[in-house]
């Protein structure tokens, strides 16, 4: 039988080697220098870079199964000259010489990073560059197509931000130097962007699978030996809830539950850039307060009040996959059946904790959603929903009553409601009908920040005072709705006796400017994130025998959700030595001590699991955040899936090498292919 601290050592150095994934790791560091002068002197300067990576979807999405960036070959990497265009009018100039005189080659473009549209990307690669490098100007483009590059299928054209001044400027005058021996040598007959020999080129090692790749046939993918070796991994993660009646026993008091929900997680162009301050943080910061506050009133909560509920949803910026997975198996009418249950968790599929099953209904929700960047001066908005019909429904009504020193919540002259965690209990619940729920944010009319999913979501606009009355807001809003069926005097006397209950939160608030510092600047680094993750790994220490190895918030914070697998996020079961995605075999499990359930939660949610019980004074669990379709092959090795053949996205990301990055060089002729590939 293999000896838990053995096998714990085991599966660490195991995760120490796979450490590439869960956030996308930056290009290889320069090593000194670059010597460029002479072909060869120096072969290869590697440059730190971030870079747009592909992901796959289903093969019948809508918009089609590839997005992001990838070079075209495996084998060898993708290499062209320089060219540096600063600036708009450069673009344009460029375009229309190379329409009249088209040069012989493919062309690298290094343009600032603030011209970077999807303008600008359809213009370039209509006309000989076949890569872009940008160089980070620390400014928002003018037009940024958000929508637009998040969906884009740019396999063939890899896309490089460069931030560090030392790398910007040797690209500038690398490609100057190219447009200079241009001037010096062209003739009547050759482009002004055919540059002689030697010259500077850049080469792209991004290679992250065919142009025809999806999901099922990456996740189905067999070797020459026909065994299955999947070549991707799905994305997610695990979503966090708790609830004030403790969902780890079956009794209850009340026979539904009042939840407040968000999302934990953003994307941006750039996945390892991902700073997410008003789309994420914000919402969790605003949560973690409120929790507080809840945490402190819910004692004094008449007998028979609501269950109130806590959900932090993962994977929310891919198609709603960790409310969706988790509202699948509380609210539908195909939830979870489990026939290999032990204790409390489910061997097959694998779920370490079912306290899921013990919820009450979640009929009634508050989605908490960008609260951090104010619209409107001094000014919420609830976007309402009642399965009843068109009236305001109950939680909107109480949400609209209410008010702070300087904030008020207005109803949204919006007829839709936003992609929140709401609009998945509206698809999912069994009795819509019997849905209500409102969605408390800081915009009316759409998402207005355009800096909303990109790397300039950063915490310098996040105003705090606003995120203090959306936290007392919130608050106050589950509690009156959890108390009104049972407290005298209805719902207007609910609203007032919450209002007493909860004092407003000020903007001095000690935990309000500690989990600011935590989740807007610090991430890794803070105290709170330290303390969680070190109570999670004792604990699992004294479970297993084994610690923990998560993958890091990084510092700034990142919240890219990352995939999802045994070293991510995917719980597993070791079993004789063995670790599977599941087992069918209870008596195998049971038959030594040895064996357990593992999970290598992320930093992110390990904290936010922590200071969830720790806040509400009750117990947090995980619930899995990944595509409702995919189910871990039990009694097999690790990251097997088995594929339904549902409609959802099934998002994954592919598994490529580590020794992608971004390189320049003095290409001294023809022979630069080859020996490239022998550096």
């Amino acid at each position: 039988m293999a000896n838990p601290s053995i096998l714990g050592t085991i599966l660490s150095l195991l995760l120490l080697l796979c450490d590439r994934q869960r956030h996308v790791i930056a290009g290889g560091g320069g090593g000194g220098p670059a010597n460029l002068d002479n072909p060869w002197q120096s072969r290869v300067h590697q440059l730190p870079d971030k870079y747009c990576t592909v992901l796959f979807r289903r093969s019948t999405h809508s918009t089609g199964s590839l997005v992001g960036c990838s070079t075209k070959s495996k084998s060898s990497a993708q290499t062209s000259p320089l060219i540096y265009l600063s600036t708009a009018s450069e673009i344009e100039t460029y375009v229309s010489t190379v329409i009249s005189s088209p040069p012989t080659a493919t062309l690298t473009a290094v343009i600032p990073a603030s011209l970077f549209t999807n303008s600008t990307l359809t213009k370039l690669t209509s006309h000989s560059v076949t890569s872009i490098i940008l160089l980070d100007d620390s400014t928002p483009a003018s037009s940024p197509s958000t929508a637009q590059l998040l969906n884009l299928n740019s396999w063939g054209v890899p896309i490089s931000l460069v931030q560090d001044a030392e790398s910007q400027d040797l690209l500038k005058s690398l490609a100057s130097s190219n447009a200079e021996s241009s001037s010096s040598s062209s003739s009547s007959s050759s482009s002004s962007y055919d540059f002689p020999y030697p010259r500077y080129e850049s080469a792209f090692n991004y290679y992250m699978g065919p142009s025809t790749a999806t999901s099922e046939i990456c996740l189905n993918w067999q070797n020459l030996d026909g065994l299955p070796s999947p070549q991707c991994k799905p994305l997610g993660g695990q979503s966090i809830y708790a609830s004030t009646s403790s969902p780890s026993s079956s009794s209850s008091s009340s026979s539904s539950t009042v939840m407040i929900a968000l999302k934990i997680d953003s994307t941006s162009f750039f996945h390892d850039l991902v700073p997410a301050a008003n789309d994420a943080a914000a919402s969790i910061v605003t949560a973690l307060l409120a929790s507080r506050e809840i945490g402190r009133a819910i004692s004094a909560a008449p007998s028979g009040s609501k269950n109130i509920a806590v959900g932090m949803f993962q994977g929310e910026s891919y198609d709603s996959m960790g409310s969706l997975k988790f509202l699948k198996n509380t609210v539908s009418s195909s939830k979870l059946s489990c026939e290999k249950q032990v204790g409390d968790a489910c061997l097959s599929p694998l779920y370490p904790d079912l306290s899921f099953q013990n919820l009450t209904d979640i009929n009634t929700m508050i989605a908490i959603d960008q609260v951090g960047i104010i619209q409107e001066e001094n000014k919420f908005f609830s976007h309402g929903y009642n399965g009843e019909g068109d009236s305001t429904s109950q939680i909107d009504y109480i949400l609209q009553s209410l008010t702070t020193n300087n904030f008020s919540v207005q109803g949204s002259s919006q007829d839709n409601l936003p992609t929140t965690p709401l609009t998945s209990l509206i698809s999912t619940h069994s009795n819509p009908d019997s849905v209500t729920g409102v969605v408390l944010s800081a915009y009316d009319s759409g998402y207005t920040d355009p800096n909303r999913y990109t790397r300039f979501d950063t915490y310098e606009k996040i105003n705090l005072e606003a995120i203090a009355a959306a936290a007392t807001l919130a608050a106050r809003a589950a509690l009156a709705d959890a108390v009104s069926s049972v407290i005298e005097g209805g719902v207007d006397a609910a609203v007032s006796w919450a209002e007493a209950q909860i004092p407003e939160i000020s903007v001095d608030d000690d935990l309000l400017v500690e989990l600011s510092t935590c989740f807007f600047e610090s991430g890794s680094q803070c105290a709170l994130v330290k303390t969680s993750v070190a109570s999670a790994t004792a604990d699992a220490i004294d479970a297993t025998g084994y610690s923990i190895y998560s993958a890091g918030l990084g510092s700034p914070p990142n919240y890219y959700v990352g995939v999802y697998s045994s070293f991510y996020s995917q719980p597993y079961v070791v079993v004789d030595g063995r670790a599977m995605g599941g087992t069918e075999d209870v008596e195998a499990f049971e038959s030594s001590s040895s064996n357990f359930i593992g999970l290598q939660a992320s930093e992110l949610e390990l904290t936010l699991k922590y200071l969830l019980a720790s806040y509400l004074n009750t117990t947090a669990h995980f619930h899995p955040a990944v595509d409702t379709d995919l189910t871990p092959e039990s009694d097999a090795n690790l990251d097997m899936w088995v594929v339904g053949d549902g409609d959802t996205p099934l998002w994954t990301e592919p598994n490529w090498d580590s020794e992608v990055g971004l390189a320049v060089f003095n290409a001294g002729g023809s022979e630069v292919n080859t020996i490239f590939l022998d550096v």
